[in-house]
């Protein structure tokens, strides 16, 4: 992938972090996706739930009801969120078995950084419940 199209990506992540509506949307266009998606396989369940808990973080941050992460930690999370609806991927999401693991990978690697600002957040989540 091309250093201009992850700073496109970045930008747009930016861009989206500045008004709560956006994030909204982008969540919104996020779960349209996933919903699409056929969770047939053991890594695509673990894709599926590693993106809502995504989801949950950002949407926990916007309302006001979580905010124990850092800029950088919910720059990285919003960036896997645009990343994962950006139409042109490294390998496009129409190619039978090959389509998603670029954005499988993506998310793999957000919850390996972020394993602590994850791990805070659902100890969070579940005294919340």
């Amino acid at each position: 992938m091309s250093k201009v199209k992850i700073d496109t990506i970045f930008q747009k992540a930016r861009e989206t972090l500045t008004e709560n509506e956006k994030v909204k949307g982008l969540i919104a266009e996020v779960k349209t996706k996933v919903d699409k998606i056929n969770s047939d396989s053991e890594e695509r369940s673990t894709f599926i739930y590693q993106l809502q808990v995504i989801i949950r973080m950002v949407r926990a941050h916007i309302n006001g009801s979580y905010r124990a992460f850092s800029a950088t930690s919910l720059l990285t999370l919003v960036f896997g969120l645009v990343y994962f609806i950006t139409p042109v991927d490294l390998i496009p999401d129409f190619i039978p078995a090959l389509g998603l693991t670029d954005d499988i990978s993506l998310v793999y690697f957000i919850f390996k950084s972020l394993a602590d600002d994850i791990a805070k957040f659902r100890v969070w989540e579940e005294a919340s419940i």
